[in-house]
């Protein structure tokens, strides 16, 4: 497994159950960034228009990227559309939980081997905001599939690698699963048709990313850990994302 260096670029992935506002925080995120001087290439909307991830050279003079797991193309396509869709005049889900977390390591490598990790190395001016991640998987696959545990999903290579090269920030916003279903229904311009969005998934959701099992691997691995008030308006959210930021990444960045 490759592994983070002091003189490596930084990566912030923002986590919380379905609603939470990760867009919210994403966005202020990249508004901090961008007053300090960084430029921005969306992985996110390359994948979507190229149907591939971008290489380093791709990316070109940005000293920014945003991303997000699963990604938009490849194994996290298949995630997206096969894996955890809602199929119609079905019941039960085609895959199971070890299936899901498999499949969500592979993208989870694929995108660190490629991208992240490339394009970090050596580079302490650079940053990464990063949408979902491995701390997704720990919270979702095993209230998918009791018999799954951190331990066991954390020896997957994709989810091994994440710890290695550990996270600089890991950003959970803690909203209420009946404020964020709210949003998930009042959707008009993004609907994931994921099968995890329904209420009762989502509260048992709510506990499970406070919990060690979740947080505990990130803890160990040297990522520094914040909570934001996703219940909080919107110019709230942003105001307490952008000082979070200063708080714990103050070295970055011009000013």
């Amino acid at each position: 497994m490759i592994q983070r260096q002091p003189e490596d670029g930084l990566h912030a992935i923002i986590e919380g159950i379905d609603g939470s506002g990760k867009s919210t925080v994403l966005n202020a995120c990249r508004a901090w960034a961008e007053e300090r001087g960084v430029s921005f290439f969306n992985v996110i909307e390359f994948s979507e228009r190229e149907g591939r991830l971008p290489s380093v050279e791709e990316v070109g003079n940005a000293t920014g990227l945003i991303t997000a797991e699963p990604t938009f193309c490849w194994v996290g396509k298949a995630i997206r559309e096969e894996i955890i869709a809602k199929h119609e005049n079905e019941n039960v889900p085609r895959y199971n939980g070890w299936e899901t977390a498999q499949a969500f390591a592979l993208d989870r490598l694929i995108l660190f081997r490629r991208l992240i990790i490339p394009f970090l190395q050596g580079h302490s001016e650079r940053i990464i905001f990063q949408d979902r991640g491995l701390g997704s998987s720990l919270a979702y696959q095993p209230l998918q599939d009791t018999s799954l545990n951190t331990y066991k999903l954390i020896d997957l290579p994709g989810n091994a690698q994440t710890l290695t090269f550990a996270p600089n920030l890991l950003i959970l916003i803690r909203a209420e699963a009946a404020a964020a279903m709210a949003r998930l229904a009042g959707r008009k311009d993004k609907q994931d048709g994921a099968i995890f969005e329904e209420p009762d998934f989502q509260q048992k959701l709510v506990q499970r990313f406070l919990s060690d099992e979740v947080l505990g691997p990130f803890k160990q691995a040297g990522t520094k850990v914040v909570e934001v008030d996703g219940n909080a308006g919107i110019d709230e959210v942003s105001s307490s994302v952008k000082g979070l930021l200063s708080q714990n990444l103050p070295d970055f960045g011009k000013i």
